[in-house]
């Protein structure tokens, strides 16, 4: 079992992102002042290095929206994730991309308070099994209860991704969760976060504090910034314990928060409706905010 999970956490790995490694997903938003009142551009980011490393191709997206501070949910365009063929301009190719970036612009009649731009993925399969004559298939795209011509179904992971961040028109107001199955909340004024500060942040699943359960894997939640870590290939990591985990903050610049769980699917616990499609699901949560000096 834990072999064929290995390898089913690879086939993520190397079919849904362009290197051996896992990419992540999350949100930039980006605040100017230059001309009052002011505005937002967001952009989604993909892959490793903070802000923008490539564009989203093969993700396929479920929901961008924006929330205001009253909740009232707002849908925002989804990007376009294919990508023009590409044209070759003295051996550099030029490629075409959405990066989903939209324009948030204040008004004098803009509601005060703190506001959630937030993107999901839709669930993605991906199911080992034993053809007709015993030879080991794999299933892109597919649930393990839609896979045909099988002679024996041998596991299944379903991988979904959520990513989200935060401005304010005026004074912070406390967001509200939005029920994303894995999501990272933050219990300080992340409009004000300044060096040195200690930072605290509840994570949670199907809206319960997230543990860490040895028999699956130690739960953790890391931070990189443009600023530091990520220009050096490295980041903060921080186990949770009972749903918290916090960080001294130590350098300006953007965070990037990122939470990974994997968890197994039983016909008794929270993921039981998924019992007929995988055996196994990996879900990961990214909040992104910005620190002062």
């Amino acid at each position: 079992m834990k072999k064929n999970i290995t390898y089913l956490l690879f086939a993520i790995m190397f079919f849904t992102v362009s290197s051996a490694s896992a990419h992540t997903m999350w949100l930039n938003l980006d605040k100017s002042t230059a001309h009052p009142p002011g505005h937002v551009l967001s952009s989604i980011g993909w892959g490793h290095s903070i802000p923008l490393d490539d564009f989203p191709e093969g993700l396929n997206f479920d929901s961008y929206f924006l929330v205001d501070p009253d909740q009232k949910k707002t849908e925002l365009p989804l990007p376009d994730t294919k990508k023009d063929a590409g044209t070759d301009i003295s051996g550099i190719t030029l490629i075409n991309g959405d990066l989903g970036i939209h324009k948030f612009k204040f008004s004098d009649t803009s509601k005060e308070g703190t506001y959630q731009v937030a993107l999901s993925t839709k669930g993605n399969y991906y199911t080992s099994y034993l053809d007709k004559k015993g030879h080991k298939k794999w299933a892109f795209n597919t649930s393990m209860d839609k896979v045909k011509n099988a002679k024996k179904l041998l596991d299944g992971l379903r991988h979904q991704a959520f990513a989200k961040s935060y401005f304010n028109v005026g004074q912070w107001s406390d967001p509200k969760a939005l029920g994303f199955d894995l999501e990272i909340m933050p219990k300080a004024d992340l409009s004000n976060v300044r060096v040195g500060d200690l930072v605290e942040f509840d994570v949670s699943f199907m809206g319960k504090p997230l543990n860490s359960s040895p028999e699956i894997s130690i739960e953790y939640l890391t931070a990189k910034s443009n600023s530091f870590g990520d220009p050096d290939g490295f980041m903060l990591s921080c186990i949770i314990f009972n749903g918290k985990a916090k960080f001294r903050m130590p350098a300006a610049g953007q965070w990037v928060l990122n939470v990974y769980t994997r968890q197994n699917v039983t016909p008794d616990n929270d993921l039981k409706h998924l019992a007929d499609k995988c055996t196994t699901v990996l879900y990961s949560s990214t909040l992104s905010f910005s620190v002062k000096p």
